[in-house]
C-alpha cells in the first residue's frame, strides 16, 4: 500500500493491521500516517488478533514498526502522563505530522491547562509529532474559591446584601431554585476578585427562612461555595384583648365593649355581624363601643411594618325578659319562682328568641301570666314537645291558653309553630299560658313555647265589625283626651257616613269626596255590577236585586253568576 504525498492513512486505536511476507507500507514524501493504538504484525503473528494463518499454532509478536513501514516518514508513538500514572492510551503520529486533537481530563477542584513535554513545554494541537513529544504531561492549574461573608442574617424587610468573591479563575452566582425570594442583582459573573449583590425580598411571613446563592468557578467539578441568608419573618401585631370576655351575659339595654392590644399604636379594627374584622372594617377608640343586643363581636390589631395579628371572638349575651322574648317588651309578664317559663334564645318562631316553659315534675304546672285591657285581637304562636294525647281529654301533657280563667286553646304532641286568634270584649283580661303534666311519663322535650304575641285593640259597634284602633290613630281621628269610641261614631268630613261606616266602606273618613260607588254595566246582554273600592276578602260584600223599585224587600243574589233572563233591572251593594 502506497500513501502518496497529501494524503494520510488512519489506523484506529485498537485497529490490528497483518502483513505477508515482503508486504510493506509505502509513504512517499508529504504523505502521513496516524496509528493511535494501532497494532502491526506479520500475517503469522498469531498472538494479535487470532490464527491469521489458521495453522492452530501461536507465537510472540515479531517485528518492530519500522519492520512494515518504508519511506520519507516514520512514526512516533506518544505516552500520556498524569503524574507518575498513565492517563490516556498512547497514540501512534507520523513523525514530523501536528498532534491534532489531544486528550482533555478533570479533576476535582482543578483546571487542566493541557499537555507539556519533558521539558516543560506546552504542546497543542498544532504541534508536530517528534522525539520530544514521546511523553507528555498533564499540567493542571489548583483553583481558588472564597467568599467573605458566607451567611448573613437579615430583618423581614426588603435588602440587599454584599458579598465579596476571591478567585483565581472565572465563576459566576446563581440563586438555588428553592430560593426566588433572593436574587443577583448585579455581579452574577467574573474573573478574578469581585463582588456580588444579593437582593433580598420582604419576608411577609410570620416564620423565617432560609436561601442559598452558590458561586461555581469555570471548569471545576467540584469546589463551588454558598452564600446563605436567613432572613427573619416580620413581627405579628398580638391579639387585642376583650372586656368583657366570650360568653358575658348582661342585663339592660346595652354593654359597653373595650378592646386593647400590647403592640404600640396598634390599631384595632372590629365587627359585630360575624365577619372576619379586614382594613376597612369600624375602629375601636380607647372608650370602647356599646353593643345592644346578644352579639358575636371579632376584633383584628394592625400595625406599620407587622403581620396583623389574629382574631379575638366574644360572644356576649343578652339576658332577655319574657316581655321581649314575646315581643311585647312592655308589658308586665310574670311567671313562677320555681319551674317557671324563661327565656329560649335557640329557639324561636322567626329568629331571636321564645319563652319556653320551666322544668316541672309529674303532675306539675308551669304557667307566664300578663294582662292587656279593652277589646281587641290576642294572636300568638306556640310549639309544644311532648306527650299526644290520642283523645284529646287534656289530661296529659299538654299546653293551654286561657283568658279571664277560661280555656280558649289547648296543644300537645310534636308540632311546628302554629297561630292562635283570640277575639277579647272590652274589659280588662288576665291571660295565662301554662304547661301541665300528668302522673305518668314524658316525651320529647317536654315543654312548651310561645312566641310572637301581639295585640291589635278595636272599637265594637253594635251591628259592625269590630275595627282596629290603630285605623283610628293612623287617620288622625283620636284627639287628645278622646277615645276610639267618639272617633267611629264622628263624621269629620260631613259627608254623612260616620268614621266606622267610612272604615267598612273603605272611604276617606277625612275626604267628602270619597264615596262608595257602584256601577250596572250591560255586557254581552247581561247585567254586570262592580263597585268601589273594592277591599277582597277584607270586608264581606253582598249583592242585592229587585226587579222594580216597587218592590218591597230586596233580593239576596250575591254568588248568582249569570242575571241575565231574571228580571233584575235594579241593584245594591253592601259592605259588612
Amino acid at each position: 500500500m502506497v500513501v502518496v504525498a497529501g494524503r494520510t492513512l488512519s489506523l484506529g486505536t485498537g485497529a490490528v493491521v497483518k502483513f505477508a511476507g515482503g508486504a510493506k507500507l509505502i509513504v512517499e514524501d508529504g504523505g502521513n500516517v496516524t496509528a493511535e493504538g494501532a497494532l502491526l504484525a506479520d500475517f503469522a503473528d498469531d498472538s494479535v488478533g487470532g490464527d491469521t494463518n489458521m495453522d492452530a499454532a501461536t507465537s510472540e509478536p515479531e517485528g518492530e514498526w519500522s519492520d512494515w513501514l518504508e519511506g520519507a516518514a516514520s512514526l512516533v508513538e506518544v505516552v500520556f502522563l498524569d503524574g507518575a500514572a498513565k492517563a490516556s492510551a498512547s497514540r501512534t503520529y507520523t513523525a514530523g505530522r501536528p498532534l491534532g486533537t489531544l486528550p482533555v481530563l478533570e479533576r476535582d477542584g482543578a483546571v487542566f491547562e493541557g499537555w507539556k513535554t519533558a521539558g516543560g513545554e506546552s504542546v497543542t494541537a498544532s504541534t508536530p509529532a517528534g522525539v520530544e513529544t514521546a511523553v507528555l504531561q498533564a499540567s493542571w492549574k489548583a483553583l481558588s474559591l472564597e467568599l467573605e461573608p458566607t451567611a448573613a442574617e437579615v430583618a423581614s424587610g426588603a435588602t440587599t446584601v454584599r458579598v465579596a468573591v476571591k478567585a483565581n479563575a472565572a465563576w459566576k452566582a446563581a440563586v438555588a431554585k428553592e430560593s426566588p425570594w433572593l436574587s443577583v442583582s448585579s455581579g452574577a459573573a467574573g474573573t478574578g476578585d469581585g463582588e456580588i449583590k444579593v437582593a433580598v425580598e420582604e419576608n411577609r411571613n410570620a416564620g423565617s427562612r432560609t436561601g442559598t446563592v452558590r458561586v461555581t468557578l469555570d471548569g471545576a467539578v467540584t469546589g463551588a461555595r454558598d452564600f446563605t441568608v436567613e432572613q427573619a419573618g416580620m413581627d405579628v401585631v398580638a391579639v387585642p384583648e376583650m372586656m368583657p370576655g366570650d360568653g358575658y351575659e348582661f342585663k339592660g339595654n346595652a354593654q359597653r365593649v373595650v378592646l386593647t392590644c400590647a403592640t404600640p399604636d396598634a390599631v384595632i379594627r372590629y365587627t359585630l355581624d360575624g365577619s372576619e374584622p379586614d382594613e376597612n372594617s369600624t375602629v375601636s377608640s380607647a372608650l370602647g363601643f356599646n353593643v345592644f343586643d346578644t352579639t358575636v363581636v371579632k376584633a383584628k390589631a394592625w400595625a406599620d411594618g407587622m403581620l396583623p395579628s389574629g382574631t379575638v371572638v366574644s360572644r356576649l349575651v343578652r339576658l332577655q325578659t319574657l316581655a321581649e322574648a314575646l315581643d311585647v317588651p312592655l308589658w308586665d309578664v310574670t311567671t313562677d319562682a320555681e319551674g317557671g317559663w324563661t327565656v329560649d334564645i335557640d329557639t324561636s318562631d322567626a329568629g331571636g328568641s321564645a319563652a319556653r316553659s320551666g322544668a316541672i315534675a309529674a303532675d306539675g304546672r308551669s304557667a307566664m301570666a300578663t294582662s292587656v285591657s279593652g277589646s281587641g285581637t290576642l294572636k300568638f304562636r306556640w310549639k309544644a314537645s311532648c306527650e299526644d294525647d290520642p283523645d284529646d281529654t287534656w289530661y296529659w301533657d299538654h299546653l293551654a291558653f286561657t283568658a279571664d280563667g277560661v280555656n280558649k286553646a289547648n296543644l300537645d304532641g310534636e308540632t311546628d309553630w302554629l297561630e292562635v286568634a283570640v277575639e277579647l270584649e272590652a274589659g280588662t283580661h288576665v291571660l295565662e299560658w301554662s304547661y301541665s303534666k300528668d302522673v305518668y311519663g314524658t316525651a320529647g322535650e317536654d315543654c312548651g313555647w310561645v312566641d310572637a304575641v301581639s295585640w291589635t285593640p278595636t272599637v265594637a259597634l253594635d251591628g259592625m265589625a269590630a275595627i282596629p284602633v290603630s285605623w283610628f290613630e293612623n287617620q288622625g281621628l283620636v284627639a287628645l283626651g278622646g277615645t276610639a269610641e267618639d272617633a267611629a261614631a264622628a263624621d269629620p268630613d260631613g259627608d254623612g257616613m260616620t268614621t266606622a261606616q267610612e272604615y267598612l266602606a273603605g272611604t276617606d273618613p277625612n275626604d267628602p269626596g270619597s264615596v262608595f260607588a257602584v256601577r250596572l254595566a250591560i255586557e254581552e246582554g247581561n247585567p254586570v255590577v262592580d263597585w268601589a273600592p273594592e277591599l277582597g276578602s277584607g270586608r264581606t260584600y253582598r249583592l242585592w236585586a229587585k226587579r222594580s223599585l216597587d218592590e218591597e224587600r230586596w233580593t239576596d243574589v250575591t254568588g248568582v253568576a249569570d242575571l241575565s233572563g231574571t228580571g233584575w233591572r235594579f241593584f245594591a251593594v253592601s259592605v259588612e
